[in-house]
């Protein structure tokens, strides 16, 4: 072992003992003390903890609290493993209320570099609230994220910090895996709103709007293309049975760059998208849903350039009592995720996670996307070829109290990185280790 790779593991193992094994000795403590004391009648035993998980009954709050460990190699460029020390905070709630529901879900953090790279801070906010009125129903959702790259995997979009395999916030149009970047911290936040009134007991009438910016904190190197959205549409739908519905929709989206575009050509474009959409339920397990359509880009260079290209957006999911499983394709234009200036994306994302044995948990998050420049006079469009794997695997050391060990794989190549900014290029490692502490969820209001 060289020199290099003892001072790492040395500083690994340090970390490992300050953030993971007192925190550890500290709840064992506790609990000793709590066993010690009044048991818990056993109607209101928490099931065993695996780690976090979103909850699913009406005036539920839960919350987790992760100290990990991650091992990066390729991400900094530099011959072998550079590492970090994470303490990670995750809250979801959903309100009591049946007629108006709000719901959130948060994920954050913060990662200190043990060896000489960036320390950066990361948080995940999901809100939406439901208001019925009659006829009408009215849904609310803002989405923020501060990131220090392209989200990648889990709830906080950060691999390494011990939340793959939990569903992560998802507001307005689903893009598939972004394109990844070096590091670039910036924030993204997107407002929508929906609207629908039933004409009949199963027909509706919809509409929506949203509105999206992506802004990076750097400079030079440690910054990208700076965006403005705006999207609204409306649409039709009917269910013909409990298991069976059917639709559609028209959308139009408008893309804006703003700031320094460092070379690349980022010309404002629009989207107009009529698809129809389909959803069947086998099973009260099993559904899958399916949207498609032409969608007609006009993009606002020298010379306006316009093309017609098929929008299509399915998944297939199945949710059991200790498995889940979904499978998503999304064909569509997007901003171009801060590297390009738009860009047309075919994205096709896998995840799965199961419980075992009640104490062992796996996840297991796969995603591989094409993504294109779009055509622009007289410039050659970049490309993108990305993949992102990882798998955790997760084990309850008491009631509320759990470890895990996770790995993430990531990889891209490009063609024509003159046409992008800040792309991330090769092949990028992550290993995760760590404690969750995850107690019983806290019941408000009347149940």
């Amino acid at each position: 072992m060289t020199e290099r790779a003892q001072f790492v593991f040395r500083r690994a193992a340090n970390a490992a003992i300050r953030w993971i094994l007192l925190p550890m000795f500290a709840l064992l403590i506790s609990a000793g003390r709590a066993a010690s004391g009044q048991a818990l009648p056993a109607a209101e035993a928490a099931p065993i903890s695996t780690g976090f998980s979103v909850p699913h009954v009406a005036g539920s709050l839960q919350y987790g609290i992760s100290a990990s460990e991650s091992l990066y190699w390729g991400y900094y460029q530099p011959q072998g493993a550079e590492s970090s020390t994470n303490l990670t905070g995750d809250l979801a709630f959903i309100s009591n209320s049946k007629r108006d529901p709000f719901s959130m879900v948060f994920a954050g953090g913060r990662s200190w570099s043990t060896s000489g790279q960036p320390s950066f801070g990361f948080v995940n906010l999901g809100l939406s609230q439901v208001v019925n009125v009659g006829r009408w129903s009215l849904v609310g959702s803002d989405s923020i994220s501060y990131l220090p790259g392209t989200a990648t995997t889990g709830l906080s979009g950060v691999a390494g910090v011990g939340d793959l395999g939990v569903t992560p916030v998802q507001v307005g149009a689903d893009t598939g895996q972004g394109v990844l970047t070096n590091y670039s911290t910036r924030v993204n936040n997107t407002s929508s709103g929906s609207i629908q009134r039933a004409l009949t007991g199963r027909t509706s009438l919809n509409g929506f709007a949203s509105y999206g910016i992506l802004r990076f904190v750097g400079s030079g190197v440690d910054a990208g293309l700076e965006s403005n959205s705006v999207s609204g549409g409306g649409g039709l739908s009917h269910q013909f049975d409990a298991r069976n519905s059917l639709g559609g929709n028209f959308a139009y989206s408008s893309y804006t760059f703003v700031g320094a575009t460092y070379g690349v050509a980022a010309p404002s474009f629009t989207s107009q998208t009529a698809s129809g959409f389909y959803t069947h339920q086998f099973t009260r397990k099993l559904g899958i849903s399916l949207s498609a359509g032409p969608q007609w880009t006009n993009v606002d260079s020298t010379i306006s350039t316009q093309s017609v290209s098929v929008y299509v957006d399915a998944s297939a999911s199945y949710a059991g009592r200790f498995s889940h499983a979904s499978i998503v394709y999304v064909r569509g234009t997007n901003s171009g995720f801060g590297v390009a200036g738009g860009s047309l994306s075919d994205s096709v994302t896998f995840t799965t996670s199961k419980t075992f044995a009640v104490v062992w948990n796996c996840s297991v998050y796969t995603a591989y996307s094409r993504t294109s420049g779009l055509a622009t006079t007289g410039v050659n469009p970049a490309s993108f070829d990305t993949f992102v794997g990882g798998g955790q695997v997760s084990r309850a050391i008491m009631r509320n109290l759990s470890s895990y060990a996770s790995y993430t794989l990531e990889h891209q190549s490009n063609s024509n990185t003159a046409a992008a900014v800040d792309a991330f290029s090769g092949l990028s490692q992550v290993v995760g280790f760590g404690l969750t502490y995850f107690p019983t969820s806290i019941h408000l209001g009347r149940q």
